[in-house]
């Protein structure tokens, strides 16, 4: 497409601001949310529908007003019905974080230790795996509302640790009404930066000082207008856990949309919410950018499985060049043994990413500084 206009500019972001609400812990602790409007997008089916997605493939997807006379519905393109949930506006953190401190891991019992929180301006959550995470995201909706309702346990159940089919809702959002997002929220460590037209190597937002300023990690909400499209550090500041998207061996196992796919925390691809979709990761290249690993290259996705039972997920069927193709650079990365979760969106640290990154190489128990996690409700 032309030249974006700031008039364009504008009218993308407005499109993207939509309602905020806080929601109200057992323990009085406040939680911003943002509303996701239900919408619609189109997948292609066929290549002569391909050509309304921005990267001309079979399997990527494209808004609706984009449909060409002559295309048959559920023939060269189907249309999905999306959105319709809340999400944590910022990355979780304690309630007692402070722009330079973590504050307290929760517990479970003590005052202000029983579920995370979703606040600007401070330290998110990190150091602590995906099954905790689990615990006390779900925990902050056992009991609580939202402001001017009244508090009660009408949301238990409902709400938890965002899954990888919802991330990849917002993904999909902001791709087919043409807000690319690349990069991540360190402009000097960024190869292609955020958003696409802006490159000011020095953008890095309000540092974290609970880590090392070398790493460039922001605070929650700590950079511009245009990271908050269409959540807080979208484009990159933290890997964040999702649910629901596990590999075993390569194997890839589902639970789709549902919140809180576990009995204990701890569970895994085993539980019954998962199913074995029958198909594994094959014929890509993942990509390679720890120390002393091979060249960048042969790692960013250049098309997506056309499965059915992946179609919710946006998983790679071919590869590029680091930081190229039609998918905003989006990076993949996997391991084949063991059991792996899926992670989403990219850190500061390192090159392109964009939000649609998706990374199975880490297992279960892993945990680091550059991971952290947000919640969904769904009504």
């Amino acid at each position: 497409m032309g030249k974006r206009t700031s008039l364009w500019i504008l009218e993308k972001a407005m499109q993207f601001d939509t309602r905020l609400d806080v929601y109200v812990d057992v323990d009085g602790n406040e939680s911003v949310m943002k509303w996701i409007p239900p919408f619609r997008a189109c997948r292609a089916l066929t290549a002569n529908a391909a050509v309304a997605t921005p990267s001309w493939t079979v399997g990527d997807w494209f808004h609706p007003e984009d449909i060409q006379a002559g295309w048959v519905n559920n023939t060269d393109y189907e249309i999905i019905s999306m959105g319709g949930y809340w999400v944590d506006m910022y990355l979780c953190s304690s309630p007692t974080a402070t722009s330079s401190a973590l504050g307290s891991v929760c517990n479970g019992t003590d005052l202000n230790r029983k579920a995370y929180v979703s606040q600007p301006g401070v330290a998110p959550m990190v150091n602590q795996a995906i099954a905790h995470f689990r615990q006390y995201l779900k925990a902050r909706f056992s009991f609580g509302g939202f402001a001017g309702a009244a508090a009660g346990t009408g949301w238990a159940g409902k709400g938890g640790l965002m899954t990888d089919a919802h991330w990849f809702e917002l993904w999909i959002w902001t791709r087919i009404n043409r807000w690319l997002l690349r990069g991540n929220t360190n402009g000097s460590n960024a190869s292609n930066h955020i958003p696409q037209w802006h490159l000011d190597p020095n953008d890095i937002g309000i540092l974290d000082a609970s880590q090392s300023a070398a790493y460039g990690a922001s605070i929650s909400g700590g950079g511009g207008k245009f990271w908050d499209i269409p959540i807080s550090d979208f484009c990159g500041n933290r890997w964040e856990f999702t649910d629901g998207l596990r590999l075993n061996v390569g194997a890839i196992y589902t639970a789709g949309k549902t919140v809180n796919p576990f009995t204990d925390p701890s569970d895994g691809y085993g539980h019954a919410a998962f199913a074995a979709t029958g198909l594994s990761i094959t014929g890509i290249t993942q990509m390679c950018d720890q120390v002393g690993a091979p060249p960048l290259v042969g790692n960013s996705v250049a098309a997506y499985r056309v499965e059915a039972a992946l179609k919710g997920h946006g998983i790679a069927s071919a590869t590029t060049t680091a930081g190229q193709g039609g998918f905003d650079g989006q990076g993949i990365w996997f391991d084949l043994t063991g059991e792996r979760i899926a992670i989403r969106g990219g850190d500061c640290y390192t090159g392109a990413r964009c939000p649609g990154a998706l990374s199975f190489h880490y297992a279960p128990s892993f945990n680091g500084w550059n991971i952290g996690a947000r919640a969904v409700l769904v009504p």
